[in-house]
């Protein structure tokens, strides 16, 4: 697992200390540790941290608090929290959940437990970096066959235009007919883009003047 940087924000050195011990013997995760909020959020400012663990209670700012704060600039899917908690109240449990928690595990840890629910919360982020990732390149491949189509149309009648006029024949109109094929050319190219993103937009790319100027190449190579 690449994305396995894990934030232990707990004011018990000693918790501290078993969750790390742990989590590396267990899970091989490399972890990071905070004392409090401001070490907390200096970490998370420098590090690529793609999960935290937050005990729930802790002097000053409550686990609780500091969760808030982080799901201001971070979501649950880019950044997963589980919180520990070592207190039989749900009601405290609860509230972390609402507050933007993605799930909670109890003192003392049961690690077999906490690896996998970890595990899962990391690949879940994984998933969802994936998925905005195919989302931007589809968007991408949208953009490129519209340009595409809207480029196409003017070109295909330039192309037509000069190619039944007199000035086809002259130099000026030699150079702009070599001009024009050479704008079709690179078209052709970045309608290609998208193959290579393996990603399938078959349904937008085949538009009839598209497939007019590919014609008209083949027949202007042959």
């Amino acid at each position: 697992m690449t994305n396995n940087n894990i934030l232990i924000v707990d004011d018990s050195e000693f918790d501290r200390n078993v969750l790390v011990e742990g989590l590396r013997q267990k899970g091989g995760f490399k972890t990071f540790y905070a004392e409090n909020d401001k070490q907390c959020f200096k970490i998370l400012n420098k590090n690529n941290i793609n999960l935290i663990l937050m005990d729930i209670m802790m002097p000053g700012k409550l686990g609780s608090e500091i969760l808030e704060k982080i799901r201001e600039t971070h979501n649950s899917l880019e950044l997963p929290i589980i919180m520990v908690t070592s207190k039989g109240d749900a009601s405290d449990v609860i509230e972390c959940l609402q507050k933007g928690a993605n799930d909670y595990i109890k003192k003392p840890v049961h690690f077999e437990i906490a690896v996998t629910r970890i595990s899962t919360h990391l690949r879940l982020a994984e998933l969802s970096r994936e998925m905005t990732k195919l989302k931007k390149i589809e968007a991408l491949n949208a953009m490129i066959t519209t340009y595409n189509h809207e480029i196409n149309n003017p070109l295909t009648i330039a192309i037509n235009c000069l190619e039944n006029s007199e000035i086809n024949k002259t130099e000026l109109g030699k150079k702009l007919n070599t001009a024009l094929w050479r704008i079709a050319d690179i078209v052709k190219k970045i309608g290609n883009i998208g193959e290579k993103n393996e990603i399938e937009l078959e349904q937008y790319t085949a538009n009839t003047k598209m497939i007019k100027i590919q014609k008209a190449l083949k027949s202007k190579n042959s």
